[in-house]
């Protein structure tokens, strides 16, 4: 095997490109080498027959680029010292790069204080975005005081626990969140409908989209060039709206459990699932690790905790008997224990053997909270106590003969 001399090609490869790219020329070329190292140390596991079974041979890195054109896609790597903010209000500002002259306008609120880190700017869906990793609180080096963001929170923990409560939450698709309490007999689900609607909408036009585009193609039309953009539109939007589902969820949950003095969450997690059992719902849709990950990011605002359980088995376990039932799971969200004939909703038995799994004992749940994720927040699905739902109905037309409307 040939030794790649990365120090060498640092050098030669920054010297080519600093007219341009100035001292950025060095963060592309660092992460260039890393994935290059990261590459053959997985090799290295691969060939020693370290790494799992469902791994393949690792391939070398490649660039960003567009798979159908073939073209590179658009990144700016800027040196944490090579750039900083101007905030002109709490929603705009301008990012300033010293290296350019440049003075580029941007909008969008900046939450967090910190020291700066390497800015990265992306040109996504025809839209310029600029991500700047911000390492909060830290103070930035004397010799670059413009690299300090000025956001609104100091630290991240910026609330702390009303009570000393705990957490246990089954993630899953239909119901996103199952949760039980080890205080109350209130259970909360967070159903997850609205994200399988959304994904099986986008899916559809991403397929019609690209099924028109390989049509024109493969018969020499060149309009299959805009049908191309129609394609990638739509894949970003799948994925940024069933990031906006998620992420108003977790924002929502993460709030009621602080409200209800909760100070330690336990979330099942289960290892393995897409390489062992894997399908298009918890490859595609369900996107479990960022969801343990950003709601880690949330109750750290909160103060709350965060652990993580192996869920293996806590769903065909009863909660009720403490016995395996095979059969016990008769329809999607309904657990009935036959030794009993208590029923309970399949995902909050699973939510309570993830507390048995660790030492708790969670009442058994009598109310439950019901609620669905849409695009304006989290909305409950069960009427609040002395409300009732009203039937629409439509209101005698004006005499002018305008339309009805239905309030």
């Amino acid at each position: 095997m040939v030794e790649v001399d990365f120090k060498g090609t640092e050098h030669e490869f920054y010297h080519r490109y600093n007219v341009m790219l100035g001292v950025n020329a060095g963060q592309v070329i660092n992460l260039n080498n890393n994935a290059w190292k990261s590459y053959f140390k997985l090799l290295k596991l691969y060939r020693q027959g370290k790494l799992p079974k469902f791994m393949n041979k690792p391939s070398p890195p490649g660039f960003w680029r567009d798979k159908v054109f073939g073209r590179r896609l658009l990144r700016i790597l800027v040196r944490n010292d090579r750039y900083y903010l101007e905030p002109i209000n709490g929603g705009e500002g301008y990012v300033i790069l010293k290296d350019w002259g440049l003075k580029i306008k941007y909008a969008g609120r900046i939450k967090w204080s910190g020291k700066q880190g390497t800015l990265v700017i992306k040109l996504e869906d025809n839209r310029w975005f600029a991500y700047v990793p911000i390492t909060v609180g830290e103070k930035p080096a004397r010799s670059n005081p413009r690299g300090y963001v000025k956001g609104i929170y100091e630290k991240i923990q910026i609330e702390k626990p009303k009570g000393g409560n705990k957490a246990f939450i089954d993630i899953g698709l239909n119901n996103l969140f199952a949760v039980v309490f080890n205080h109350t007999d209130t259970a909360i689900l967070i159903k997850g409908s609205t994200i399988k609607a959304e994904y099986y909408y986008w899916k559809r036009e991403v397929g019609t989209y690209q099924a028109i585009r390989d049509w024109l193609r493969n018969r020499g039309f060149k309009t299959w060039h805009k049908y191309h953009a129609y394609y990638l539109h739509a894949k970003y939007k799948q994925h940024e709206r069933l990031r906006h589902y998620y992420r108003t969820a977790i924002r929502f949950l993460a709030r009621a459990m602080h409200e209800m003095g909760v100070d330690e969450v336990f979330v099942g997690y289960p290892y393995m699932v897409s390489q062992n059992n894997s399908n298009e719902y918890n490859t595609n849709i369900w996107w479990f690790n960022k969801i343990v990950n950003w709601l880690n990011d949330v109750l750290q605002e909160y103060g709350i905790r965060l652990n993580v359980v192996n869920e293996y088995g806590t769903s065909r376990q009863c909660s009720i008997c403490d016995m395996k039932h095979e059969n016990g799971r008769v329809k999607r969200g309904l657990y009935i224990c036959p030794v009993t004939g208590i029923k309970i909703n399949a995902d909050l038995n699973a939510a309570r053997n993830i507390a048995k799994r660790i030492g708790y004992n969670t009442p058994i749940p009598r109310k439950i909270l019901s609620y669905i994720i849409t695009t304006n927040g989290v909305k409950p699905l069960t009427p609040k106590e002395g409300v009732t739902v009203e039937t629409p109905t439509v209101k005698t037309p004006p005499p002018q003969g305008g339309k009805g409307v239905i309030t």
